[in-house]
């Protein structure tokens, strides 16, 4: 048998890496604007803490479960 497999494919070379010349359209940075992302954040925080304030979600659970410091409040 050969050494050399015909199904092998050569690399490809990785075009989105850091070192990549920018592409038309790499100016804009997601979808949304900063005010929009940030009134997102608000109306989530606010939903969280009325989950905490009614007992439907608990700090401890909430900060195990991905790291995040929920034992002080906001």
């Amino acid at each position: 048998m050969s050494s050399v497999s015909p199904r092998q494919r050569k690399p490809v070379e990785y075009t989105n890496g850091k070192d990549c010349e920018p592409q038309p359209g790499d100016e804009q940075i997601g979808a949304f604007s900063r005010e929009r992302l940030v009134a997102m954040d608000q109306r989530f925080v606010a939903r969280v803490e009325r989950a905490f304030e009614t007992g439907d979600e608990s700090r401890e659970v909430a900060a195990a479960m991905n790291g995040a410091n929920a034992s002080r409040p906001r």
